[in-house]
């Protein structure tokens, strides 16, 4: 049955590109299809251009109050009434259900049919909230929208405030014309009931592993109340050579005279509100409706440098005075750090790299992709529950010893950055485009007609609202993308935010000889899959690889290998391929092939499936570590849609299984598989080990082999470490032992160890590499299995290698 299914859908994806790319069914079999895949003629639409409501005057970077004084934010969030009706200036006569805001629609009360699918019931949802203005009146009022989908039109108490397009941008809406003070306010907004609600050159998003496109309020709703000469915006930026922040003060004169104000700046320590330096004040002339930017250098007392090691921070309070009356305020909170990718012509390949406060800082980590997550089954209101994403920040992410993250194909609602910034972690803050071929499939967005104008707004937007974050380490225009747009706007808003760089979809070249590029070398998944492989490579066929970028070779998938290409510092943030649904119980949709070369003519039970994920992804992990040519590597994927169709409820309307997964087996609770749980500590131990070799030819029974480990210390000290190397049965029972090797591994070093072992007579059996040592709280594991019929068979660890705090110097005893 599974054979004839799989062969009905070959032949309707078959026929679903003969219609998209109107080409005759045997033609896509030629080797040139893939190219005409990749091309993207320039799009028709790529100067058109829409008024969205964009923040000009209060709403950027206020999402939250980290003590402001005189600017008051009165948040909205909470239960909103919401209907259903038309794309209209009709208000619903009544309206039935209620909805979570910040959410998305899935979640209204009674429930939707069919929610971001077109549909006869609507064409657009209706929210509705009534609040309580100050009862003080304010200059003015400005309603900010920080993040909602798909198109949003606005009234206050009957009166159209505007219209906004962008999915990713915060939207502001003057309300001094239409609010009442003291009084009870009726606030309505409109959003597209789904993507093409909007016009198709707008950037709502691209992924063609994405089903589910819910439209919602999806961030924060609040409405800020100010003077007449407002902070549009403030960026801090950290000059830790000078120990200073440079703050840059956006204000505006919304009066109608020409006035002179004056402009304070005041560090303080977040947490403990101590002073941080004294005040600087400059005085500025604005004319009516000018709105200008004052920067201001603030010596710091005795700067703490954040590091996700110590995420230590500060509060920029900024102040507008006229005639000694504050009229607006900000407190901006901020890192000072300093983040930098080097390379170019001329850079030795050991100096290339990401640097966090002018140190080489070598990145471990993994992959959110809560797009995709959106359309879980388990999702409901988890993205929004503060709890619960600070347990999913802080709990296993640390204990894996990750350091940084990517935000896969999207950004997230606002609180997640400041979580980042407050736990600890680098970010990769990716835009929501994964294009990496010309698809047009009904029901999905595509990038193909996008307007680079519209897109270099979003961009504004973007890097506006985020870049006081810490935790941002670069930005990431797009994944895996052959359309040229994101390329093209990256020099157009690059000037907005000199202090960081861009990696810009990795199939073209980058801007500057700076940027990085990521690589995601796929080595297990087969030929089958848009042609990612010349050839089905197995796990022995790793033993060939030199692991130096660019290391991908498929006709689509393929990092950029084009002039100076080598010269640019990498990051590898996908190679595993392995993914699983949540229940185990089968591989995801295009990891099949996978565990068929891996474990061919083999029906694998739940248990062997995790067993083969846990061990050839936590070693693959410390495989592509090891030869240094990848300044982080980022596991894919802690975060995702997991579902089978098998497994998804009645009432959950798409119905499409996942492409990825997670590794957690219960979402709400936060419960990782527990392989994976064991193995990833040692995959990302900061001081690491990993065995070179793969083939089981290279441990022939019953002989001695001299088995190269490589040996990795990611921290600023040197380590005095013990390195050991075991062979044992299936059972765990120790069967040869090497002579035990004490060396001091160098700070942010490397190095190759060749340790002498005896094989075992007989197979099967594991070869087990470990080192302790003082500042080393367990013994960090790599293992081969060896002689066994496929890698899915669970063997037992043996007891003395059961992880427990130890030094050297007990070893020794």
């Amino acid at each position: 049955m599974k054979i004839f299914k799989k062969i009905v859908l070959a032949i309707l994806l078959l026929v679903l590109l003969g219609w998209v790319f109107q080409q005759p069914l045997l033609e896509l079999a030629k080797p040139h299809v893939n190219k005409f895949m990749m091309e993207f003629p320039e799009s028709e639409h790529r100067n058109s251009e829409i008024k969205g409501s964009y923040a000009q005057v209060a709403c950027q970077n206020s999402h939250v109050d980290f003590g402001e004084s005189v600017r008051q934010t009165q948040s909205l969030d909470g239960q909103w009434l919401v209907e259903q009706g038309a794309l209209d200036d009709n208000f619903p006569k009544e309206y039935n259900h209620t909805a979570p805001v910040p959410g998305l629609l899935t979640e209204a009360t009674p429930s939707f049919k069919l929610v971001g699918m077109e549909s006869d019931e609507r064409e657009a949802f209706w929210y509705k909230k009534t609040f309580t203005a100050l009862e003080q009146a304010s200059a003015l009022s400005h309603l900010c929208l920080h993040k909602a989908k798909y198109g949003t039109k606005v009234w206050l108490n009957g009166q159209m405030l505007g219209e906004h397009y962008g999915a990713f941008s915060v939207s502001e809406y003057d309300l001094s014309a239409a609010i009442q003070y003291g009084q009870t306010n009726e606030l309505i907004i409109r959003v597209g009931a789904e993507h093409s609600s909007v016009p198709e050159f707008i950037p709502v998003g691209s992924d063609f592993e994405k089903y589910g496109w819910y439209p919602g309020l999806w961030d924060s709703v609040s409405v800020v109340y100010t003077g007449q000469y407002s902070i549009v915006r403030t960026k801090v930026e950290a000059n830790i050579e000078q120990g200073l922040a440079t703050v840059k003060t956006t204000i505006r004169n919304n009066s109608d005279v020409a006035v002179e104000l004056t402009v304070k700046q005041q560090i303080t320590e977040w947490q403990s509100g101590d002073l941080a330096s004294d005040v600087a004040e400059q005085r500025v002339t604005l004319a009516v409706d000018e709105t200008i930017t004052v920067s201001q250098d603030v010596l710091l007392k005795d700067i703490k440098l954040w590091s996700p090691e110590s995420p230590f921070l500060y509060i920029a309070r900024s102040t507008v005075e006229h005639n000694g009356q504050a009229s607006d305020d900000r407190a901006t909170r901020f890192g000072m750090r300093k983040v930098e990718w080097r390379g170019g012509e001329g850079v030795d390949s050991k100096n290339k790299g990401f640097y966090l406060n002018n140190k080489k800082y070598y990145l471990r980590g993994t992959n959110i992709a809560l797009h995709r997550f959106f359309e879980d089954q388990d999702r409901k209101q988890l993205p929004w529950d503060e709890k619960w994403v600070t347990q999913l920040l802080s709990g296993h992410m640390k204990d894996f010893h990750w350091n940084s993250f990517r935000f896969h194909v999207g950004r997230a609602p606002n609180f997640w950055y400041d979580l980042a910034d407050e736990i600890g972690f680098i970010v990769t803050d990716e835009y929501h485009i994964f294009s990496p071929v010309r698809l047009g499939i009904p029901g999905m967005p595509t990038s193909n007609n996008w307007s680079l104008k519209e897109l270099e707004k979003e961009f504004t937007a973007w890097v506006q609202e985020n870049w006081n974050h810490a935790s941002i380490g670069w930005w990431d225009a797009s994944n895996e993308n052959h359309n040229p747009l994101p390329y093209e706007a990256v020099p157009l808003v690059r000037h907005l935010d000199e202090s960081r760089q861009w990696e810009s979809g990795s199939y073209r070249a980058p801007d500057l000889a700076n940027d990085p590029l990521e690589e995601h070398p796929y080595k297990l998944n087969g030929t089958g899959f848009m042609n990612s492989n010349d050839k089905d490579y197995g796990l022995s066929d790793l033993d060939d690889f030199t692991r130096l970028p660019p290391m991908t070779k498929g006709t689509i998938f393929r990092t950029f290998d084009g002039p100076g290409a080598r010269s640019h510092p990498y990051i590898n943030n996908e190679y595993g391929w392995l993914w699983l649904t949540r229940d185990g119980s089968d591989a995801t949709t295009i990891a099949e092939d996978a565990y068929k070369l891996l474990a061919p003519d083999v029906e694998l039970s739940i248990d062997e499936h995790r067993e083969i994920y846990a061990y050839v992804v936590s070693e693959l992990s410390g495989y592509w570590r090891a030869r240094r040519g990848y300044a982080g590597v980022q596991h894919f994927l802690y975060l995702g849609k997991c579902a089978d169709k098998d497994t998804i409820p009645a009432d959950w309307d798409v119905k499409e299984a996942s492409a990825t997964c997670d590794n957690f087996i219960d979402i709400p609770k936060l419960i990782m598989e527990p392989r994976w749980a064991e193995w990833a500590p040692h995959a990302f131990a900061p001081v690491g080990i990993n065995i070179d070799n793969w083939s089981a030819d290279f441990y022939p029974s019953g002989q001695q082999v001299s088995v190269p480990v490589t040996l990795l210390n990611d921290t600023y000290q040197d380590s005095e470490v013990l390195v050991e190397m075991v062979t044992a049965d299936v059972n765990g029972k120790i069967l040869t032992k090497s002579t035990p090797v004490q060396l001091t591994l160098a700070a942010l070093g490397d190095k190759v160890l060749t340790i002498g072992l005896t094989m075992p007579e007989n197979t099967p059996f594991v070869i087990y590499a470990y080192l302790s040592g003082d500042g080393i709280e367990s013994r960090v594991i790599s293992r081969r299995k060896v002689g066994f019929a496929h890698p899915g068979i669970e063997t037992k660890l043996p007891k003395q290698l059961v992880n427990s705090a130890f030094s050297s110097a007990q070893v020794q005893n």
